[in-house]
């Protein structure tokens, strides 16, 4: 039992989920060629209708249960598709079997029990909430302590005024050599760019890249995923095939 959350990306309006040990191809894999792999199982397609990016949650042998206040609607029917391999890979299907992937990375793929599985799709259809990415920053808070917080929000406004000023120091640098104002402008300039130097030595860069990156992970695993994909071992072959979340709920 496991849970994988992928932020994945497609500029063919279609995500999936495929083995990641099959062969590449010698070409992309598109259309009815596409379809083809998927009746056989060796790619659950979803047809997005959109290009962009969207959030998937894959449930490997647990069910998934929506939090409180979300709506997911099963869309199709139970697929099947084998991860023979034992790795999965998900993301835009412009990359399945692509000798060149495009889209994808290894961070879009996770281990599994080699098998034939049981697809069930389901897709957020709850409305864009204004008050989302608020609710997302107040959980990525939690992950901090508010110690932690409190110097994350204050090295980061200490960055950004450091690299304000030394921009500043830039600019008057070249208008200076471009002006030939003279020694001054010059002796001004220069002294900022001491001053910008000095004050982001002491910014203790490596701690605000640490708690950022703790920050930011809490902030995306705070928002709900755009579909998520459930899979159950079975016995197979199963037939395969493509969901579209623009499509009827399951019934």
């Amino acid at each position: 039992m496991a849970q994988h959350r992928i932020h994945a990306g497609t500029d063919i309006a279609c995500v999936g989920i495929w083995d990641a040990g099959l062969p590449s191809a010698k070409h992309p894999i598109e259309g009815k060629a596409l379809e083809a792999s998927a009746v056989r199982g060796e790619v659950l397609v979803i047809d997005t209708s959109a290009d962009g990016g969207y959030i998937l949650q894959v449930h490997v042998d647990e069910p998934f249960v929506p939090l409180p206040g979300k709506r997911f609607d099963t869309i199709g029917n139970e697929l099947g598709l084998h991860l023979g391999s034992g790795t999965a890979m998900a993301g835009g299907c412009e990359d399945f079997r692509n000798p060149r992937p495009r889209i994808t990375s290894a961070e879009d793929r996770f281990h599994v029990e080699p098998s034939w599985y049981r697809v069930r799709v389901h897709f957020n259809r709850m409305e864009d909430d204004p008050e989302e990415e608020q609710r997302a920053h107040e959980e990525a808070a939690r992950a901090l302590t508010s110690e932690e917080l409190a110097r994350y929000l204050r090295l980061g406004k200490a960055l950004r005024g450091g690299w304000l000023i030394a921009l500043l120091s830039v600019a008057a640098l070249m208008t200076s050599a471009f002006l030939q104002a003279g020694p001054t402008l010059g002796a001004l300039g220069a002294g900022m760019a001491v001053a910008a130097g000095w004050g982001l030595l002491r910014l203790k860069r490596g701690d605000y890249d640490a708690l950022h990156l703790r920050y930011q992970r809490a902030l995306k695993a705070a928002y709900p995923p755009d579909i998520v994909l459930e899979l159950h071992r079975a016995p197979g072959p199963l037939p395969g095939g493509t969901v579209a979340l623009d499509g009827p709920p399951a019934p």
